[in-house]
């Protein structure tokens, strides 16, 4: 969609350019103090799920905490951008979580931001997408290589390469040769075609046409779409392919809705009370509202077709329960899809959106599961997903399986004022080098 949105992917890749070995953590470990907060990790679980038993520590070299020097260097941050904006950082380990944030939720609110404030979280959703779709493929509803077709309605015709045909896998591993977005949604704010230039009224008017597109377009964009490869034979990030994904699982669930569907099956299991397509009142009441160049944006309501590939708002309290049911310290129902979920499925070819080659000359193995992205140096895996929205926001969430640390950021300014996509593995920033480490140790 648009030259803009195509900057998010051309970032999310970028983590690639880390070195193999990321210098050990130099912050000191102070003590959290007042302006943060510290839960034990019981206050996760909803009623369905139960709290893990605390597994033996491991032997790491550093402890997982958030410092006085990384509040510091947060805050530096944001005054440093003059954007207005908060950033929401929480941790999670065996130990339980951690949380800070720094920022107002608005100009007219002099509220800091805290582990309840609610943040649009991008392209963070496919990851809740995918795992929909590994739960349904453990209850038999529906095959991973099985072809889109089966699932479709008979009167929408479906794209194929020589006689290959896509998969269901396909669209979870962006593998499909669908585009980022659909060639006809809001085809006339393409920066790139029409020379257009970004700015906060060019945003709003985006956001304008982005919700009203419908799934009779969604389905016309798919049929119109001629394929320029063989499906599952290159890693290019399609948020359509998500989106159509989504619509897939929910015809074939029979609900009426794919947010009744994430609803039942995921959010309600968790008790991610707070994770949403649209808000409440309640939620309205806390959202940190979204920034561009310092100013403040509507929310953006994306259209029902695309929304399984981006819409979600969310909390850091909300994500931590999502990422602590990942690593397994909580146990629920979910658990064999969110493993399968992790699986590598193939490697990206350090294949960078937009064809740009990523530089592997530190043996940095970037790969893709259902979903999740997988960063390995072969000693540890960091399976994550980021994410960033027009209106204002951008997203990171990652954790280290064999740590059991996790983290999640959310900052609500775009990625060209702040870059949180790729906090944890800039080599030169601090910040970046401090959670890096922090997850890795």
């Amino acid at each position: 969609m648009f030259a803009y949105p195509s900057l998010y992917l051309i970032i999310f890749l970028t983590t690639i350019l880390i070195s193999q070995t990321v210098s050990s953590v130099s912050g000191s470990n102070s003590t959290i103090t007042n302006n943060s907060s510290t839960y034990p990790l019981s206050n996760l679980s909803s009623s369905t799920p139960t709290a893990a038993t605390p597994k033996e520590k491991n032997n790491l070299t550093s402890t997982f905490e958030i410092t006085d020097e990384i509040k510091a260097l947060i805050n530096e941050r944001l005054g440093k951008n003059k954007t207005n904006a908060a950033i929401a950082i929480g941790f999670i380990d065996p130990n339980g979580t951690q949380f800070y944030g720094h920022g107002k939720m608005s100009n007219t609110s002099n509220a800091t931001v805290d582990e309840n404030t609610v943040f649009s979280i991008g392209s963070t959703t496919k990851v809740f997408t995918t795992t929909l779709l590994a739960d349904m493929v453990n209850k038999g509803l529906i095959k991973l290589d099985d072809p889109i077709e089966k699932y479709l309605p008979s009167n929408v015709p479906v794209p194929q390469y020589n006689g290959h045909k896509i998969t269901i896998e396909d669209l979870a591993t962006h593998t499909s040769g669908l585009p980022e977005f659909p060639d006809n949604y809001c085809p006339s704010f393409d920066l790139e075609k029409t020379g257009g230039q970004d700015s906060i009224q060019y945003r709003k008017n985006l956001m304008n046409c982005t919700k009203n597109y419908t799934f009779d377009q969604f389905q016309q964009a798919l049929s119109n779409f001629t394929l320029s490869r063989e499906p599952g034979s290159k890693v290019e990030y399609s948020t359509f392919g998500i989106g159509l994904l989504g619509h897939i699982l929910t015809l074939k669930s029979n609900m009426s809705s794919f947010d009744e569907l994430l609803n039942y099956n995921i959010l309600d299991v968790l008790g991610m009370n707070d994770t949403s397509f649209g808000l409440s009142e309640s939620q309205k009441s806390r959202l940190a509202v979204g920034h561009f160049t310092g100013q403040e944006l509507p929310t953006l309501n994306m259209s029902s077709p695309i929304a399984p590939g981006g819409a979600l708002h969310s909390t850091v309290s909300d994500m931590l329960k999502f990422l602590s049911a990942n690593i397994g310290l909580i146990k629920t129902k979910l658990d064999d899809a969110m493993q399968e979920s992790h699986l590598i499925r193939l490697s990206t070819g350090q294949l960078l959106p937009n064809n740009l080659q990523a530089s592997d000359k530190n043996n940095i193995g970037l790969y893709i599961g259902l979903g999740w992205f997988i960063t390995t140096n072969f000693g540890h895996e960091v399976i994550w997903h980021n994410g960033a929205t027009v209106g204002g926001y951008n997203a990171y969430m990652a954790f280290n399986p064999t740590t059991e640390r996790g983290i999640v950021i959310l900052c609500s300014t775009d990625l060209a004022d702040i870059n949180i996509t790729t906090i944890s593995f800039s080599q030169n920033d601090k910040l970046s080098s401090l959670i890096w480490g922090l997850l890795n140790q």
